[in-house]
């Protein structure tokens, strides 16, 4: 049985009195503890000293995102009537193009030089960018590189001084319930806040992107918030926002921010080489029946995969790791470079054999081989 020996309950309004903290209806008293010695850190926060703190991370933080609002270039047809003294019937129509804003989304500097992280399916099919700064200010910026398979993509904005940046956070220290503060611009609400909790870590297998690894938050994610930081309470990004899921539209507390080690080395391709360099293993992949493995349907020639597996091969591990979804060994796939040695776990007619296999660079646009499952779109092979 419990020990309530040390708390009083008693029936009362929600409030806060000195050390007493009203929830629900009842009045919950805390032992004084005694003061903590000169230089030596009390191991609870006030409510107000973790307000306090909460607002101090916020604001130091919101000076790095921005809003990024892009446009696509469009004809637009000139009237012969545009010039009465110069009219003439016989001469051509003439076209102008026009940039017209056609979407916003949100980003952050991850680089002092103005290199801008958001997601890039707010760059995809799109023709010029201005980017608005916590300050006000605009810029024309430029796209450094672009990531489809995590929907990552680098802008680019010159000033010729220095921006505040955003560090990633260590993901080896967060923890399921941990504080999540998203700041973007949903609705074009610029400089937006929203704060829950992390309530998944890692997260996979979504269907969403083909390279995942989420955090998943209650945090209020809305249309604008894509590309802006989702943060631990000391300002630190934890994941860069993405998507919701809803059967209706509207935000249920089920948000997804890509992982910010994912997102840390997505940054540094683009940036440093212009691209993301993933391996390739070369085949087409289908679920098991009985979910124990990923079954082989398809081996691409020339491919990694060509000499050694074969069509029905059920793989069941890759370097050690169990394998039960093709998302999963994806994502396993993915945690590797070109180059790297890996060894397949597999059953091939009632018999476990393994094989190391060196993987390779992919095809030129291999993501874009797509199928359907479960009402996804997912890519298949790898």
């Amino acid at each position: 049985m419990k020990n309530y020996r040390n708390t009083i309950l008693v029936p009362f309004g929600s409030a806060l009195l000195g050390g007493a903290l009203a929830i629900g209806g009842f009045l919950f008293f805390q032992p004084q503890r005694p003061a903590p010695e000169p230089g030596e850190r009390s191991a609870l926060a006030t409510p107000e000293d973790l307000q306090h703190h909460f607002s101090a991370t916020i604001n130091q933080a919101m000076p790095s995102v921005v809003i990024i609002t892009a446009s696509q270039r469009r004809p637009v047809r000139r009237t012969p009537y545009a010039n009465l003294f110069n009219y003439n019937r016989r001469q051509p129509v003439e076209i102008d193009y026009q940039d017209i804003p056609s979407g916003q989304g949100s980003g952050f500097f991850v680089r002092e030089d103005g290199h801008i992280l958001t997601n890039y399916h707010i760059v995809r099919n799109q023709d010029s960018f201005r980017v608005s700064t916590y300050d006000g200010r605009e810029y024309d910026a430029e796209v450094v590189g672009i990531d489809p398979p995590s929907d990552l993509a680098i802008l680019k904005i010159a000033d010729g001084k220095p921006f505040p940046v955003l560090k990633f956070a260590d993901i080896s220290n967060l923890d399921i319930g941990h504080w999540a503060i998203a700041i973007g611009a949903p609705f074009s609400l610029n400089s937006t806040v929203t704060v829950g909790v992390v309530s998944n870590k890692h997260r996979s297998g979504v269907g969403i992107n083909l390279h995942e690894s989420y955090i998943q938050t209650d945090a209020s994610i809305n249309p604008g918030n894509s590309g802006g930081p989702l943060l631990n309470a000391d300002g630190e990004v934890i994941g860069v926002n993405d998507f919701i899921l809803s059967p209706s539209g509207g935000n249920i507390g089920l948000s997804f921010a890509i992982s910010a080690d994912l997102a840390r080395q997505v940054t540094e391709d683009l940036i440093t080489h212009g691209q993301v360099n993933r391996p390739w293993l070369g085949i087409v992949m289908q679920d098991s029946s009985d979910n124990n493995g990923v079954r082989v349907q398809q081996i691409f020639r020339d491919s990694p995969a060509a000499e050694k597996l074969r069509p029905g091969d059920l793989i069941t591990r890759f370097n050690d790791q169990p394998v039960t979804t093709p998302q999963e060994l994806q994502s396993l796939i993915y945690s590797a470079r070109p180059g790297d040695q890996s060894t397949l776990t597999l059953v091939r007619d009632g018999i476990q054999l393994q094989y190391d296999l060196l993987l390779q660079s992919p095809p030129q646009a291999w993501y874009q081989r797509r199928g359907i499952t479960n009402g996804f779109s997912l890519v298949e092979n790898l």
